[in-house]
Formats: structure tokens, sequence, C-alpha cells
């Protein structure tokens, strides 16, 4: 299982190019709402914003579980207090029309496996086989990733909803030659959704400001590019 290791450098660009310039065009199953289930407040930007963006853009309700509420990131004080309102930011970047519709679910930052029956349950209570589930890849580097991405796909197995994964840190800690990314879809952004995307990105303060950031700079190159990917699960 791939864990973040931030000391090394990770795939470059060209490596990850060898893979995605080869994706064929994201095909998207019917349906009546994209829920994104989001470990913590950025999350949901970083890896599928640009879906946001253009399902919202085009009158599809948006849902989005922001499944902690990202209080273990740092010592900041009210770190907690601060990533609500940088989501809540970012959403309206998103979506300035205000139709995003956030629910904060506030399970422990960190230690959302020891809840995955519970997140499940309330996932499972909110969508049905008209929804669209978008949660991380199963193997994203973070624990809250993986078991945020069990509890969805989980969810959506019982209500006959469909699924596709983002990427987040895996980006940064898979082998792009094996990577299950190279078995995904590319979504190309038109400029409004990148312009969006960037602007929603930019509100996440906490984690790409000082001197050793939650964020490196360097993974916004594999975040913020003009195309994501979404992988349908196997």
């Amino acid at each position: 299982m791939p864990i973040i290791d931030l000391c090394r450098a990770g795939p470059t660009e060209a490596d990850w190019a060898t893979v995605c310039d080869q994706l064929r065009p994201v095909v998207l199953p019917p349906c009546r709402r994209v829920v994104v289930v989001s470990p913590h407040p950025d999350d949901e930007t970083f890896g599928c914003g640009g879906l946001i963006a253009t399902a919202a853009a085009r009158g599809l309700p948006v849902t989005v579980f922001s499944v902690t509420r990202g209080e273990a990131a740092s010592d900041l004080p009210h770190l907690a207090d601060i990533r609500a309102r940088e989501l809540a930011a970012a959403l309206t970047c998103l979506d300035p029309t205000g139709s995003i519709r956030c629910r904060q679910l506030g399970f422990d930052d960190g230690a959302v496996r020891n809840d995955i029956a519970a997140l499940t349950d309330v996932i499972e209570d909110d969508i049905d086989e008209h929804d669209l589930i978008v949660c991380p890849v199963s193997d994203d580097g973070h624990p809250d990733h993986d078991a945020v991405s069990l509890a969805s796909t989980c969810a959506a197995a019982r209500t006959g909803a469909a699924v596709r994964w983002f990427a987040v840190w895996a980006w940064h800690c898979h082998d792009p030659r094996r990577s299950i990314i190279g078995t995904g879809e590319r979504l190309d952004l038109d400029v409004a959704a990148q312009r969006k995307k960037s602007l929603a990105v930019e509100c996440f303060r906490s984690q790409l400001d000082g001197v050793d950031p939650v964020v490196p700079h360097w993974m916004l190159v594999r975040l913020c590019r003009p195309f994501e990917v979404l992988v349908t699960p196997r």
C-alpha cells in the first residue's frame, strides 16, 4: 500500500504524461446528482474541483460530503474553523451561484478507518441509484483517503449508484507504470472550469502557506493540470 513520503520527489510530470496522454476521454454515466465524498476540506477541490465546476455549470446538482474537519493537519489554532471557511469559499469559487450542497460530517481527522461502518451508513442514507459517487482512489496514500474510498464505494454498491475515483496523493506516491490511474478516463477542463478550480485551490491558505506547507507547491503542479482523471473501480 503506497504511503505519502514528502521527503522523496516522486514521479515527474513527464512520467505521468506517458500515462495520461494515452487516456481516453471521460464518459460519465447518466446521473441526477454528483456526490463528492472528500476526506478533508480541500480534497474535493484538489481531486475533482474541475468536475464539480463543470457539473454545476451544466445545472447538475452537486453535493459534497466533507468527512472530517481537517483539524489534525497542523497545530494552527482553530484550524477546523479556518478550514470550514476555506471550504465554503472554495465551493463558491467552483460555483458562484451557490448551488453546491455541503455536509460536514465531523468524523475525527486521522482516524476515519475506525468508523468505516458508520461513515458507510451516513453516505448510504443520502444517496440512491441515480447518483454518481466520486471519492478518492482506494490506495491514495493517506489512511483517511483509503477509508473514505472504501466507505463510499461500499455505500454505492448497496444502493446501485455509480462510482468514480479521483487521485490526490496517489499522484505523488504511485508508480505511474503500475498505477490504477492508468485505467482511468481523462476529463479535459474548459477555460472556465480551469479558472474556477485555480481560484478554489487558492482558498486553502492554511494548507499552502508557511515554510513547510502541508501541501507543497510542487504538489500543485500535479493537482492543477488542465485535466482530471476519473477511475472506474474494478
